[in-house]
């Protein structure tokens, strides 16, 4: 769609016409759970934290010490000191099915590392390691424990699980048309995200599908490819949440600039409920 077909969508009046066929309400963002944010802080700084261990144990200025850590730069000493617990870190943050193994593998080294560490070796340089990467290496071993459910895998394996990273959605009951290779049918949207919408029942959808979804928003007839991702309920409505799959980089623009004008219909319609009262 060309650039200018959209001008008109930033318009209040043509916003005020929507409120007619929709109902705009915004789904906050969940945030990720506290336990994986502060353990993938605690792996982040834990190159640090051996620096400053380094720099109590030897009074040593930190420029002194930053050149004995260079005279280290094989590629495992390299990774031993600086990368493996921020590598991990990344992997918790990261919450895909691939990080899952990815995780547990760097755990397993980073627990091998300490078990099998030999004193006034690399990377501690001391006769133990030191005491805050058995508090994260024990921190990770719970984290594992706990991966032992499958509920708790599932943010791994179930992209409708990563709560904090589901787009912003807005409830938008919109007639729609769904088509596939040789049907036809109509349905309802019950909300619309960036990545996506969530639509009605029907006899007609099966998990896998690849379907063509088409809707009117705003005089504007938009259609999209989308794949059947899952059947689940929304509120009191079951349905199936469709993905979209761009095929243009157009498309994706598209979205992006429906979403930001019921973004701004919610803010309105807000601000004048405030007024009103």
């Amino acid at each position: 769609m060309a650039q200018n077909e959209f001008t008109y969508f930033t318009h209040l009046e043509t916003v005020e016409k929507f409120f007619g066929s929709a109902t705009i309400g915004g789904m906050k963002i969940k945030n990720k759970p506290l336990l994986f944010t502060v353990l993938s802080i605690m792996c982040f700084i834990e190159p640090v934290i051996k620096v400053l261990y380094f720099k109590a144990m030897t009074k040593f200025d930190f420029l002194i010490i930053f050149a004995n850590l260079q005279a280290r730069n094989t590629f495992m000493e390299v990774v031993d000191f600086w990368l493996i617990f921020p590598i991990a870190g990344l992997l918790i943050m990261k919450l895909r099915k691939w990080t899952y193994f990815a995780f547990m593998s760097v755990l397993a080294y980073i627990n091998w590392n300490i078990f099998t560490y030999e004193k006034y070796t690399w990377p501690y340089n001391s006769d133990t390691p030191f005491m805050y990467n058995y508090v994260v290496a024990l921190a990770c071993l719970v984290i594992f424990a706990y991966f032992l459910s499958p509920s708790a895998r599932e943010p791994f394996f179930e992209k409708r699980a990563r709560l904090w990273e589901v787009k912003s959605r807005y409830n938008v009951q919109m007639n729609c048309k769904l088509q596939s290779s040789n049907l036809t049918f109509p349905s309802t949207i019950v909300n619309i995200s960036q990545s996506g919408v969530f639509v009605e029942d029907s006899k007609y959808i099966n998990l896998g599908d690849t379907l063509q979804i088409e809707f009117n928003f705003l005089g504007q007839m938009i259609s999209l490819p989308v794949q059947v991702m899952n059947k689940h309920k929304s509120g009191n409505t079951t349905g199936y949440g469709l993905q979209f799959k761009f095929s243009t980089y157009r498309q994706s623009v598209m979205m992006a600039k429906i979403i930001k004008v019921l973004k701004k219909s919610q803010s309105e319609f807000k601000e004048g409920l405030k007024i009103a009262a």
